[in-house]
């Protein structure tokens, strides 16, 4: 019986420290831009940190409406060069995430690298 229990917790103990946070700050490979993700009253949100982009808007919210799904999170990112939001699968993956942007029928993935 013991043998089962330490089985048991020690199972649970990988599967808790496996799930990546998905809060930080998150360099998007793009001009230097970093996202700083929080949460704040239940609300999961990524903003603009920094950037060397000069168009960009610091403080502006990247992403939007995150809910965790499984193992993945599922929310909307905002395209700044097409000035909309899409839909988007963020998976935390240690220290990066993979974030599917779908659009319609066509999906593309990039991935940002925990600073």
């Amino acid at each position: 019986m013991k043998h089962l229990i330490l089985i048991a917790v020690t199972l649970c103990s990988f599967s808790v420290f496996g799930q990546s946070n998905l809060t930080g700050t998150w360099n998007t490979g793009e001009d230097n831009t970093v996202i700083e993700i929080t949460e704040s009253a239940g609300k999961t949100t990524g903003k603009i940190k920094s950037s060397d982009n000069p168009k960009a808007t610091l403080g502006k919210v990247m992403l939007k409406d995150l809910k965790k799904s499984s193992r993945s999170w599922k929310g909307k990112i905002y395209a700044a060069k097409r000035q909309k939001w899409y839909d988007a699968e963020i998976t935390p993956k240690g220290d990066v995430l993979e974030i599917k942007i779908s659009v319609g029928f066509f999906s593309k993935t990039v991935v940002w690298k925990k600073t």
